[in-house]
């Protein structure tokens, strides 16, 4: 009976995930630069994903994992110094979630691997020779936000089918933002739509912006998640509720703080994601030769709360499609 067990056992090990066979038998320093801290109510969901994967897969820590967080809170000027800060600390791979912060870190190091969680699309920004073949030392996540500009637009259509007039809240220093922009742009022309320029490359900028929006009588605000923007989401919100303008964004966190509709790649997932290419290249892999990858699941999610303030009805067909509706 002892052998059969000993048998038994060696079989369940063998089909246990390679990483749990063999455990990390080092502490490894990791550095984050990123838009939020995981106190924040809108960082704490994908921070939360991002642990429980790496613990998952062997890294936890306070136990053989250090990391060097450094968080920008919608100060756009300190990417750079916290840039440095990070390369100083002697990491081996750093995680961020901007586009400007892959910017800011390519700028400060060609060697130590850096891993974007969440950029829009790499390839037409410059950090990846290609998604299958990244070929430097930038690897990661990619949230093909750039992608969905038709479809976000047509969803919004569905709620308003006689827009005219679409304000976009966007981030020109922000390279997928100034992409994603674009994209809006050519989708709103198809469509004969006016798309309302509304840049924001730093938390002052929203106020001008706003008022902006007001002066051209924008129908509907399309609110990009970039670090200037982010941490205005209240205030985007007041300034909506009073005139009455609805709302969408690629990123759900905003439509759970208030905005009506978002629709885009399942952040958290994204954050999961990412963890892995950490998990990864701590344990010897190329940045190069880890292939970009890309969602697999988009959220549709609208706030029926937004829409009674408002005073529109969504339509029944698209709360039928939603993978989440805030009551």
């Amino acid at each position: 009976m002892r052998r059969r067990s000993a048998v038994m056992a060696l079989v369940g090990l063998s089909v246990l995930p390679r990483f749990l066979m063999a455990q990390p038998q080092r502490v490894a320093r990791i550095g984050v630069l990123s838009t939020f801290s995981p106190s924040n109510p809108i960082g704490a969901p994908y921070w939360n994903a991002f642990y429980a994967e790496l613990k998952t897969r062997g890294w936890e820590e306070g136990r053989n994992l250090v990391v060097e967080g450094r968080y920008i809170e919608g100060h756009t000027e300190k990417y750079s110094i916290l840039a440095g800060e990070l390369i100083s600390a002697g990491v081996e791979v750093i995680v961020t979630d901007q586009s400007q912060g892959v910017d800011a870190l390519r700028q400060a190091t060609r060697t130590i691997p850096i891993v974007m969680s969440s950029v829009p699309d790499p390839v037409k920004a410059g950090y990846v020779a290609s998604l299958a073949h990244p070929g430097g030392n930038i690897t990661g996540v990619s949230n093909q936000a750039v992608d969905l500009a038709d479809k976000v637009l047509e969803l919004t259509l569905s709620i308003k089918p006689d827009l005219k007039k679409r304000g976009i809240l966007w981030s020109p220093h922000n390279a997928g933002s100034a992409l994603g922009f674009k994209a809006g742009q050519v989708a709103a022309r198809a469509h004969g739509i006016e798309q309302v320029s509304l840049p924001v490359d730093a938390p002052a900028d929203l106020g001008p912006a706003l008022a902006k929006a007001q002066r051209e009588r924008v129908e509907w605000l399309s609110v990009h998640p970039t670090t200037a923007i982010a941490s205005g989401v209240p205030q985007i919100l007041a300034w909506a509720t009073q005139h009455r303008v609805m709302t969408d964004s690629i990123a759900s966190g905003f439509t759970r703080r208030g905005l009506l509709m978002s629709y885009g790649a399942d952040f958290k997932e994204l954050w999961r994601i990412s963890a892995t290419f950490v998990d990864r290249i701590l344990r010897g892999a190329k940045p190069a030769d880890l292939p970009v990858e890309q969602p697999t699941k988009f959220e549709l999610i609208i706030n029926l709360k937004t829409a009674e303030a408002l005073g529109i009805t969504i339509p029944r067909s698209l709360l039928q499609q939603a993978d989440e509706v805030i009551q």
